[in-house]
């Protein structure tokens, strides 16, 4: 096995390795779009492999999970569940799962790790990992160990706080999931990550919304279903977690998760032979509404994907150790300052607020990230490749890499990475120039490991690959499907709430006036807001609206059709 000084990607040998039984999922199956102007091919090459496998064959659902009754009676729960329209309570997904199991391995010995199983041996080791090979291999050794080693699939992983996503599909999870909520780091980030692995090691994937914030949780139950932390201004803001499930699915997860739903949703008062719902109920009725009245919506558009080294190991927060362990090496910081960069102050939010879990970041979520031993077509999925972090490519690696700017990509390489590359790409001068490579080129700047020149070339390659523009800074998502396009703006300012029992501030002054002008060559057929039914001014190709503090929007973009066997529909 390769050391952490090759810096290549192994996949996990002998006794820790993954088992090759995978369970059998659905998968979606898109027509050509042959009869449109505008087609998801044009944008999505490999359709099949940016959605994933699915749960299920109606495709991605809202679960409002069932949890401990308490003071609740069980059946008239589900019964209230259904007759308000909230979600599914029947699980989907793989129900052996391993919950937070970055937390659980960095943090616990002996006890009880996040998904409720006691931790038998002390898979983090009587001392700490010399090296971040042996690091790896103690996850490997817990993942197989703990969970999936020798029992029958499919299994699931569910991991918040930790960027680790990627090492569950190498230990050979079946479906990759990311934890959000609680006080965990930029959700936008975690999108990034799960989503990424999830196309890099076929998968479906899960965004679960665990509501308990610090000490305290939403619950409007005339008797508090936790006890003294339970109350109707305990845990988040219903601002922030109805951003966080409209962004999930337009993102593309097959499964959004409200964790604590069924407690949460209603109050204690039963009217008409069901519970009555509470705001939080409301969200997610909302929720789950436009998710079953808008199952078109394609696939989430992400024109960059980031390429980061197999041993980074990040951590959240100040601490800077990879794997809880290891001082950052100037690869790491590179990292951490790129997805700063990117999501600004997202690695932060480990505390009492909301400040950072979404941010209206400057370059929209336009990204996925990957290990870099990324297969071939995954590679050449994305139009932009970002290497980060320290990366030292095998030879075998390097060849794909160079493959990927052959057929046509376009590399950001940072000039640490240039000794890995042939001889013509270290011929240029100055802090950035392009080096042409079969179908494709580089971009190469500098210096050694600084991605603060990286700035102008993500607005550059935006303005390239992706047809809007917007007024102001905004969260803004890109879905694309045959004849449609569909943009997502969230508004993550002007709400904060802490994590006691106190409601959450509001600054009405914090709203955006937005205007999204459509770029691109074809004709403009119709545009409608089709979520929270904001009144939109149209001109020519630009739409303006005004979206409030902590609010959301989804622009339906309908493009002229061309006529197809005589149908003008297409």
């Amino acid at each position: 096995m390769p050391t952490e000084s090759d810096n290549t990607a192994p996949s996990p040998s002998g006794d820790t390795a993954p088992e090759t039984v995978r369970y059998a999922y659905p998968i979606p199956v898109f027509m050509p779009g042959d009869g449109y102007n505008l087609r998801l091919s044009d944008f999505v090459p490999d359709p099949v492999l940016w959605s994933t496998p699915m749960f299920r064959e109606s495709g991605a659902y809202f679960e409002v999970r069932l949890d401990y009754n308490g003071v609740w009676n069980a059946q008239l729960k589900k019964a209230s569940i259904s007759f308000h329209n909230l979600g599914e309570y029947i699980v989907y997904h793989p129900v052996a799962g391993a919950a937070e199991w970055g937390y659980s391995i960095t943090h616990l010995d002996g006890q009880i790790d996040g998904a409720g199983m006691k931790i038998q041996t002390n898979f983090a080791g009587a001392r700490a990992p010399k090296t971040r090979q042996e690091a790896l291999d103690k996850i490997w050794d817990f993942l197989q160990k703990q969970y999936i080693k020798g029992a029958a699939h499919p299994w699931s992983s569910i991991n918040g706080h930790y960027p680790w996503h990627h090492y569950a599909g190498e230990a050979g999870f079946d479906a990759i999931g990311s934890e959000i909520g609680e006080n965990i780091n930029n959700y936008q980030w975690h999108i990034a990550l799960t989503r990424g692995a999830a196309r890099q090691y076929q998968t479906p994937w899960i965004m679960d919304f665990s509501n308990w914030h610090g000490p305290s949780v939403s619950d409007w139950a005339n008797v508090p279903t936790w006890g003294e932390y339970s109350d109707p201004n305990g845990g988040h803001s219903m601002s922030l977690m109805e951003r966080s499930y409209l962004m999930s699915y337009m993102a593309g997860a097959d499964c959004v998760i409200a964790e604590g739903g069924s407690l949460m949703c209603f109050t204690q008062k039963i009217v008409d032979g069901h519970y009555e719902l509470s705001p939080y109920g409301e969200v997610c009725r909302k929720i789950n509404a436009f998710m079953l009245d808008n199952p078109g919506i394609g696939l989430g558009y992400t024109a960059f994907g980031i390429v980061v080294d197999y041993y980074h190991g990040m951590y959240p927060g100040f601490s800077k150790k990879a794997f809880n362990h290891f001082n950052y090496d100037a690869g790491d910081n590179m990292t951490w300052d790129l997805i700063d960069m990117i999501w600004p102050g997202g690695w932060e939010v480990m505390g009492k607020s909301e400040l950072g879990t979404m941010v209206n970041g400057p370059y929209g979520d336009l990204f996925d990230v990957m290990l870099q031993n990324a297969p071939q077509d995954v590679l050449n999925s994305y139009p932009v490749l970002v290497l980060t972090g320290s990366l030292a490519p095998s030879g075998e690696e390097a060849a794909r890499y160079l493959e990927y700017i052959k057929q046509g990509g376009i590399m950001l390489l940072n000039t640490a990475y240039l000794q890995y590359f042939p001889a013509e790409f270290r011929e240029g001068a100055g802090m950035r120039y392009d080096v042409g490579y079969g179908e494709g080129f580089a971009i190469v700047y500098g210096g050694d490991y600084d991605v603060f020149g990286l700035d102008p070339i993500f607005h550059e390659l935006i303005n390239r690959f992706v047809p809007f523009t917007f007024s102001t800074d905004i969260q803004y998502m890109m879905n694309v499907n045959n004849g449609a396009l569909f943009v997502t703006l969230i508004n993550n300012d002007g709400v904060t709430k802490n994590h006691d029992k106190t409601p959450a501030v509001i600054d009405d002054s914090k709203f955006r006036e937005v205007t999204v002008t459509y770029t691109g060559s074809l004709a403009v057929l119709s545009v409608e807001e089709i979520y929270d039914g904001h009144t939109i001014s149209i001109s020519g190709n630009s739409v303006s609206l005004t979206i409030p503090a902590g609010g959301m929007a989804v622009l339906e973009f309908r493009f002229d059709q061309r006529e197809f066997f005589g149908d003008s529909n297409g």
